[in-house]
């Protein structure tokens, strides 16, 4: 577009006028698209705040719309519009489809994730109370970084034996929608709750990929030890370590307690395998501790003991069921 700009009037002025005389004589036709703010203020040699303004003043008059994400057009009969930008709303839409498919999402867990955001839009304050309950707290940190995802999800964490402990568990979790805990708690958790109608999940957990992969090419003779919170974890660790290597001597153990203590331990280390939120990688925490282990050759490993994805898949279906009904969003599994 040819466009003849003076020092008259304000350029802001002179650009959508020229605009709306373009529009006028027919050489922008409606739904035409603009160019961008960038490319005619490239184009123009002026401020791209000029031709934003111009736009602006252009769109409160009804004259050209701004479609975000998509660009600037010449307003055009509403029906002809609106039908250029569903077929544009289909485009997006497919390729969301496809890439993430490509990220290896099946069509039920791409429908459940939008089917929960959609929810989220229609109702913010729709909330979803979830009850983790597991033996250590590493795992379930774990859990809740794992699940923090999920729209309109409130997490609450228990270690199981404060719930063994209690003979009245059950009026503590009344409240909550889900209540999520390991295969191996299940039926610790069940006996705890005497039979109450609460709609409990046991979970299947597991080591992740990558944290098998770097525990099992380790070398032979390297010298490990585990540094977490918990001797619960540290019993997992070790577990887990002996399943994919032979060790002759149990693992040594340091607790989370001081930065000198953990210095000392490191001191006779190769590798060291932490807890994923542990102070060792946290500068915040530890300072330069785990770095400078790094530095001189030493490995630290997160131990990422994660949810699997059968497992999350089912907890996505039944958040969006608790939604659907707390929302009476339409098409939501019934379940």
């Amino acid at each position: 577009m040819d466009f003849k700009l003076n020092g008259q009037n304000a350029l802001y002025k002179q650009i959508a006028e020229q605009i709306l005389l373009k529009i006028k004589t027919g050489e922008l036709a409606p739904g035409a698209r603009l160019p961008t703010e960038r490319d005619l203020a490239h184009t123009l040699g002026v401020a791209r705040g000029t031709v934003k303004k111009a736009y602006a003043d252009l769109a409160d008059n009804n004259i050209v719309e701004v479609i975000q994400g998509s660009g600037t057009y010449v307003y055009s009969d509403r029906q002809a519009f609106d039908g250029q930008r569903r077929r544009m709303a289909i485009d997006m839409i497919e390729q969301l489809l496809s890439r993430l498919s490509g990220w290896d999402f099946s069509l039920r867990e791409i429908s459940t994730l939008i089917r929960m955001c959609l929810v989220q839009r229609e109702n913010s304050e729709g909330i979803v109370r979830v009850a983790a309950i597991d033996c250590n707290p590493e795992s379930l940190n774990i859990f809740k970084q794992q699940l923090s995802y999920l729209p309109n999800i409130s997490l609450s964490v228990f270690p199981i034996d404060s719930i063994i402990l209690n003979d009245n568990a059950a009026p503590i979790f009344s409240g909550f929608d889900l209540i999520l805990t390991t295969e191996i708690h299940y039926e610790q958790v069940m006996r705890c709750l005497h039979g109450e109608d609460m709609r409990v999940l046991p979970i299947s957990v597991g080591l992740s990929r990558q944290t098998i992969v770097d525990i099992s090419t380790l070398p032979e003779r390297c010298a490990m030890g585990i540094h977490c919170v918990s001797s619960k974890f540290a019993n997992l660790i070790a577990r887990q370590v002996a399943a994919f290597r032979s060790t002759t001597h149990p693992l040594p153990v340091c607790f989370e307690a001081d930065r000198q203590a953990s210095a000392r331990f490191l001191q006779k280390l190769d590798c060291v395998i932490v807890n994923p939120d542990s102070a060792l990688l946290s500068p915040d925490l530890f300072g330069d501790l785990g770095q400078s282990f790094c530095e001189q050759g030493g490995r630290i490993i997160p131990f990422n003991y994660l949810i699997d994805r059968g497992s999350l898949i089912h907890v996505e279906e039944q958040v969006d069921r608790v939604l659907k009904n707390k929302t009476h969003f339409p098409g939501a599994n019934p379940g």
